[in-house]
């Protein structure tokens, strides 16, 4: 009964109106018959979700869709108006792409079904609370055709496994007995920030060498993680290496790092994630074992899975739920990345190619920078995750 009662609560709620959209150029011309609306929870002018929408942009215009943004500055209220000026817009969009950040994805699947209008849920899914109360893509939400999230576990380990071989190769190959290991989350909710401590965790059950002093949450946040770090240094206690949520984080904490006299890359190992151009640049000074990342491209990717369900992708008929692996960037491998990411024009890759529209019956998708041969070895030799 309660679960019905929250249902028609939710699709009872009145979206305020506030925010204006942004429409992108559309650089397609007549070709831009499919009208696609974007709920941006973040910024449009600078970092993570600008590049989320700057390759989305780049993708739609090369798939000829006609992509209308709508940012909310990482403002929950802001994001609930964006939704009510897609689901006011005249002629409506053809589809919805949108976000589970501050869980508000449920309201927004929910009032696109009343509507008729098809929707995309991007980056982080609803939880699975959300979905035992109201249901799944494809089979209890008809309207909710398809889910694109990366995984975000397997990055949490791999920051973690990063540290140890950074602190290893510092050493000429010798470990000391424990890492005391300082944790930064980026906040307590996201479905994308449990699971990357769902990988962390899974790291330090199998790795003892990693001793996990204090787990911190930055909110996603420079400043915070930088006074946070600062706090616990200025109590002596001990650190040897950092795990950050995201480069913001790792960012600030090395700030408050080298402030307090250690030297990143050499006496303490941080690792980070989001291929920022800050976070690639101190990897190849050797102050952050790794930026993991990728994941932002997943606005180039939605807009492919788009392009191929609108095509009749039979894949797509069977399987609505579709995660990707992101990509670590190291020094070993960042000559491979560097041109791409740091001129970030994402108009320079052909995203037709991650198509399988016309592929053979049985295809699959491979999502990444990364050659698929070599993607492939990689994930022979990765260790399975607990689920």
């Amino acid at each position: 009964m309660r679960f019905h009662l929250l249902r028609l609560l939710v699709c009872t709620l009145l979206f305020s109106v506030a925010a204006m959209p942004v429409y992108a150029a559309d650089t397609a011309g007549d070709k831009a018959d499919i009208r696609v609306a974007f709920i941006n929870p973040g910024y449009g002018t600078k970092g993570f979700w600008k590049d989320v929408r700057d390759t989305m942009q780049a993708a739609a215009d090369q798939f000829g869709f006609d992509l209308i943004v709508f940012d909310s500055d990482r403002d929950w209220k802001m994001m609930i108006e964006s939704a009510e000026k897609v689901f006011a817009l005249d002629p409506p969009p053809d589809y919805i792409i949108a976000v589970n950040e501050h869980q508000q994805g449920t309201r927004i699947i929910l009032e696109a079904q009343e509507r008729g209008i098809p929707v995309i849920m991007l980056l982080n899914d609803l939880t699975k609370e959300q979905k035992d109360t109201y249901g799944y893509p494809g089979r209890d939400i008809k309207n909710w055709i398809l889910t694109l999230t990366p995984d975000n576990e397997r990055a949490g380990y791999d920051i973690a496994t990063s540290l140890i071989d950074g602190a290893r190769l510092a050493n000429n190959d010798h470990l000391p007995r424990t890492l005391c290991l300082l944790s930064i989350a980026g906040d307590r909710k996201t479905p994308a920030s449990l699971q990357r401590l769902d990988g962390l965790d899974h790291a330090l059950s199998r790795y003892p060498v990693l001793r996990e002093r204090r787990r911190l949450v930055a909110n996603w946040s420079y400043d915070e993680a930088y006074r946070q770090t600062a706090a616990w240094l200025e109590r002596g206690e001990c650190v040897d290496a950092v795990w950050a949520a995201n480069d913001d984080i790792a960012l600030g904490a090395i700030a408050a790092l080298e402030e307090a006299g250690r030297v990143p890359g050499k006496n303490v190992f941080v690792g980070g994630l989001n291929w920022s151009s800050a976070g690639l640049q101190n990897v190849k000074e050797g102050k952050m074992t790794l930026t993991h990342g990728g994941h932002f491209f997943a606005g180039a990717w939605v807009m492919v899975l788009l392009h191929d369900y609108i095509n009749g992708v039979e894949f797509l008929k069977e399987n609505h739920e579709i995660s990707f692996r992101m990509e670590a960037v190291t020094r070993e491998n960042l000559d491979y990345f560097e041109d791409v990411l740091l001129s970030r024009d994402w108009s320079r890759i052909d995203f037709s190619r991650f198509s399988i529209a016309n592929s053979s019956p049985g295809a699959e998708y491979h999502f990444g920078l990364q050659p698929k041969s070599d993607r492939e070895e990689l994930d022979r030799n990765l260790p399975e995750l607990r689920r």
